[in-house]
């Protein structure tokens, strides 16, 4: 009860409770920046893992067979346990234009079956639909392209696009130096990732042997496994069915990414955490202020019979009260804001006149956030452990107070 009357504003010392709001606003609002940064750069992460995952596989074996022990090798792999799918790829760039513009694109052979596996894809269709898709003479010439891609060539589902490749065929004078052709668009996809919005570009598999016979692209076979951080496990068998060939995994080729992404995110964390700190530091503040205005109420404690840990108990309690308030105020607010995140920044869109988020910058077409329990819980342990260590000092000058210096000039 002392504790909490001694937060509040004295007639002879009104500034200390203006200081110990400031302290108050001061933790709060580190504690819910904390959050809420952390929060996004984990929706981030999240949201990039799942999406390149959902539309890549996770295991990669390099071929150069022929279609029989290729298709041999793909029935081997998907019967080890932990495997889900196993598919012949065909992937290299190519140059797709229209009469509208030209862009370059990333052409991915699959079989209908292999794609229809790809949920991501089935479920964002956003115009056309996928039959018809990997039929007639070498797979036909229908073709799956992102949305971002499509508006960019200026072209939607049932429009023509052209695609030029390099290593064109055989003839008398030699061989042409290019290879193109012209498809029809069946289907445009939308996956919400501006990175394969405007890049892939789906091409039945058989198709994408013929296009692509001579201008060097890879075949491979992708792996997708039920746990992708768990692949590990499921290496050594599929090594033993695929001897000697070249096999990579998907840490390698996005892993690194997503280790720079953690290295930031704990950084982040650190420089954030020094914020609040720094935000506790106000605690001193206002108790060293608090300390000096309560000097003859100190003394007549003491005198009354008061000990001096009572007295370092009532400053340490003022100083913590205010940690703890600020903490779980920190908290409260942060989480309405990771809540509403999507809200606020249409709405600083709209005071601003300008797109805060660009989804071609940041992949995205929203901000991802993902609040993580044991995280918050970092957060709070953090900021009430230097919300009481704070309070420390100024509580122990208090209890050392001498009540009869205190009282000689009263």
């Amino acid at each position: 009860m002392v504790a909490r009357r001694y937060l509040g504003a004295t007639r002879s010392g009104k500034g200390v409770s203006l200081i110990s709001i400031i302290a108050f606003a001061g933790i709060m609002l580190a504690v819910a920046t904390l959050i809420i940064v952390m929060s996004v750069m984990q929706g981030f992460r999240a949201k990039l893992l799942e999406q390149m995952l959902g539309l890549n596989g996770h295991i990669f074996v390099q071929m150069n067979e022929q279609p029989e022990a290729i298709d041999d090798l793909v029935r081997e792999i998907e019967t080890v346990p932990g495997v889900v799918n196993a598919a012949p790829l065909i992937q290299a760039p190519a140059y797709a234009t229209s009469s509208a513009n030209g862009e370059v694109a990333l052409v991915r052979g699959m079989r209908k079956t292999d794609l229809l596996e790809i949920t991501d894809i089935v479920e964002s269709v956003r115009d056309g639909s996928l039959n018809g898709f990997g039929e007639g003479n070498y797979g036909g010439n229908r073709i799956v392209l992102g949305s971002g891609l499509a508006a960019k060539l200026g072209i939607r589902a049932g429009d023509g696009v052209t695609l030029t490749t390099n290593g064109g065929s055989e003839t008398a004078f030699g061989r042409i130096p290019v290879r193109s052709k012209t498809y029809v668009v069946g289907a445009v996809f939308q996956v919400d990732n501006s990175q394969y919005d405007t890049t892939i570009i789906f091409m039945p598999y058989e198709q994408a042997k013929l296009f692509f016979q001579a201008s060097g692209a890879g075949e491979q076979i992708e792996v997708r496994v039920s746990d992708p951080d768990g692949f590990a496990a499921l290496v050594p068998p599929i090594r033993e069915i695929v001897g000697e060939r070249h096999m990579t995994d998907w840490t390698r080729i996005i892993g690194p990414y997503f280790d720079a992404l953690k290295i930031e995110r704990n950084v982040m964390r650190i420089i954030l955490m020094l914020i609040i700190a720094m935000a506790a530091l106000n605690i001193i503040t206002g108790l060293v202020m608090l300390v000096k205005d309560k000097t003859g109420d100190i003394a007549i404690l003491r005198t009354m019979g008061a000990t001096q840990s009572s007295v370092m108990r009532i400053f340490f309690l003022s100083g913590a009260l205010i940690g703890v308030l600020g903490t779980f105020a920190g908290v409260i607010l942060g989480s309405l804001f990771v809540i509403n995140i999507d809200v606020i920044e249409d709405f600083l869109s709209w005071v601003f006149n300008m797109e805060l988020f660009n989804p071609e910058i940041y992949y995205f077409s929203e901000i991802p956030a993902q609040m993580q329990a044991h995280e918050i819980v970092i957060i709070v342990g953090w900021s009430l452990f230097m919300s009481f260590v704070a309070t420390i000092y100024p509580a122990w000058r208090a209890a050392r107070l001498d009540p009869v210096e205190a009282l000689r000039y009263e």
